[in-house]
């Protein structure tokens, strides 16, 4: 199985609001181990990119940590100081963020922008080297690097997303963490960045955590899959587990609500919405949508349960 990199334990993610705090990320537990890939999954408002956030030590006001721990390489990051965390972001965490135009400075060229990351880290001081350095970057990710000289506006989707990219492995550390990172890209240009940060994980030895809603792009590139709902992680496992025997409803509607491209398969939707997260409902959150709900769905809240290593929050599997 490997050694833990990345170990969360009972991690919640309050958002406090005028009308009630809104349970982002609300008791999970969950582990990466090094070299996997990772991949989170579930609907908008699940609590995906807080975790990520979390991780990063960047959730925003009114939003914070309220429990839990997050243990990477032996480093609790929830104990750290700012100015600690400054210095874990970029040397052993990476984050290539969904929408590379708001992540980008629009007024700078992008080699600036990467060699910033070699001098704030104190790699360098002086700032042409940290462009050779920003130029190097460029063409490890397969951008010419004569693109130092580009502002963001001049590069296409794909190439912006691998600016991204190149900022975040700077430093080659040891977890990337990548949010939902081919969202606005089509198809063709979409597989060519997840290509590329495979095999980027490959050569450098780190691990991947992939925060996306498709549960097709997560079950063809993981190790692992975790599903989350109404910010509980309801599902964690290997991805060929997840995928052939599904232990919870969650996981199985979101499987069947994706096309097969080897086979004729009707599409199913998901009835209803995600619960309103200041108000969740009793029970198990997923019961007022689950097919296979009982009673004691809408009146108990689920445990963990570990089944030959796999992890599922549902009566079901009680």
């Amino acid at each position: 199985m490997g050694d833990i990199l990345l170990s969360i334990r009972g991690l919640k993610v309050y958002y406090y609001t005028l009308t009630g705090p809104v349970r982002a990320v609300d008791n999970v537990s969950m582990d990466v181990y090094k070299g996997d890939w990772v991949s989170v999954v579930g609907e908008s408002g699940s609590g995906k990119s807080t975790l990520a956030l979390a991780i990063m030590g960047l959730v925003p006001p009114p939003g914070r940590v309220v429990g839990g721990s997050i243990v990477l390489d032996g480093i609790d990051l929830t104990r750290l100081e700012r100015e600690e965390l400054r210095k874990i972001r970029g040397s052993m965490i990476g984050m290539v963020f969904q929408d590379p135009m708001t992540a980008l400075d629009p007024l700078r060229k992008v080699g600036d922008q990467i060699a910033d990351v070699y001098l704030e880290h104190g790699v360098t001081d002086d700032r042409e080297e940290a462009r050779m350095m920003a130029r190097e970057a460029l063409e490890a990710v397969g951008v010419p690097g004569d693109r130092v000289e580009y502002y963001p506006h001049q590069l296409s989707g794909g190439q912006r997303q691998r600016v991204l990219i190149a900022a975040a492995i700077a430093l080659k550390p040891k977890l990337l963490i990548a949010d939902e990172p081919t969202t606005a890209l089509d198809v063709i240009v979409q597989a060519k960045i997840m290509d590329l940060i495979d095999e980027l994980r490959r050569k450098m030895g780190m691990s991947v955590l992939l925060i996306t809603h498709d549960i097709a792009l997560a079950a063809e590139r993981s190790d692992r899959i975790a599903v989350m709902y109404a910010g509980k992680l309801v599902e964690y496992g290997r991805v060929d587990e997840i995928v052939e025997d599904p232990l919870h409803p969650y996981t199985e509607a979101l499987l069947a609500s994706a096309p097969d491209l080897w086979g004729p398969r009707e599409i199913k939707g998901i009835p209803g919405n995600p619960p309103d997260l200041r108000d969740p409902p009793t029970g198990c959150p997923f019961h007022p949508r689950c097919p296979l709900a009982k009673p004691v769905c809408r009146e108990k809240e689920p445990r963990v349960t570990i089944i030959n290593g796999r992890v599922v929050a549902c009566h079901l599997h009680g």
